[in-house]
């Protein structure tokens, strides 16, 4: 492990909060243009203040890499320090001022699934629409540590049915939902009713997202000794109705979003005829941002798109 002089230099105790701040978006886009982006700086501007960076602490932190800039062993040692001080810092000057959403040019980093994605982020945006026209939401996918995400300042919010941020985060439900079938209108074997064999016996495609609690679905299925003919695996959701309108594949979804592919034609939802529990979408979040106002305001957004549907 490096060690980190106690005795401070000069160039450290000017080092102010724009310092820090392009010192964590380097690190966090491993590219001088990437945190120009994210800070709306240009890129000379971040160049000069990454070479005060290593001046001030008497290192190069990141040297480039194949796959972009590398951060030394003290750049590693330094960014968690960093990171949580921009954070603490950031959210107590937040707190004083109200937020101004028809004006704010924010951006809200909210982490769903493609198919969280694909249902719950037109409602959202239709409604920042009218009341702030200039806010930014970037939607991405879950990481396998969503936890790290948050604890990191990387992600403002998470929606979806998310079991393992129930116990660590901030959460608030936003509607109960539950599983159907989904399959071709026309497929070869099963009309309008399904019986548990047919369940069993037929072609399902299982999606294998990680960051999804419908990847307990099997564990529920054979606990009541029924274990799925699963024929194909894929990463995503969104592809679901290209792969099930004209085969005899079946996919097990929740009922919002089966209704929503069903709208598109040649499909069609039926009941499981294996009972599994209900579940709740959720929204999850921080708990320091728990009373910033910005924080405080894109919750009742999303909460007030969401829960209609």
């Amino acid at each position: 492990m490096v060690n980190i002089k106690n005795d401070t230099p000069p160039e450290i105790s000017r080092l102010d909060l724009n310092l820090v701040r392009v010192f964590v978006a380097i690190y966090e886009t491993r590219s001088v243009t990437l945190a120009g982006d994210r800070l709306e700086l240009t890129q000379p501007t971040v160049s000069h203040a990454l070479a005060r960076l290593r001046t001030s602490y008497g290192d190069r932190l990141f040297a480039r890499g194949s796959s972009g800039l590398v951060p030394t062993a003290l750049c590693e040692q330094l960014y968690p320090t960093l990171k949580d001080s921009l954070v603490r810092i950031e959210a107590t000057l937040e707190e004083t001022r109200a937020f101004d959403a028809s004006h704010s040019t924010r951006r809200f980093r909210i982490a769903m699934s493609d198919i969280g994605a694909l249902y719950f982020t037109p409602p959202l945006l239709r409604r920042l629409q009218e009341s702030a026209p200039f806010v930014q939401i970037d939607i991405t996918q879950p990481s396998p540590n969503l936890i790290n995400d948050f604890n990191s300042g990387v992600l403002d919010l998470a929606v979806g049915n998310m079991p393992e941020l129930l116990t660590n985060m901030r959460t608030l439900a936003l509607f109960d939902e539950h599983y159907v079938c989904l399959m071709a209108d026309d497929h070869p074997t099963i009309r309008n009713r399904m019986t548990t064999n047919e369940f069993a016996r037929a072609r399902h495609v299982l999606v294998t997202s990680p960051a999804s609690g419908h990847t307990l679905i099997d564990g529920i299925l054979a606990g009541q000794g029924v274990v799925r003919n699963v024929v194909a695996r894929i990463p995503q959701f969104s592809v679901l109705p290209y792969l099930v309108a004209d085969t005899d594949l079946l996919v097990i979804l929740p009922k919002r979003v089966a209704e929503l592919f069903v709208q598109r034609g040649g499909m069609k939802a039926l009941p499981i005829p294996v009972p599994l529990p209900h579940f709740e979408v959720r929204m999850h979040w921080h708990v320091r941002h728990q009373e910033n106002s910005a924080h405080r305001w894109l919750r009742e957004q999303v909460a007030a798109a969401l829960r209609k549907l």
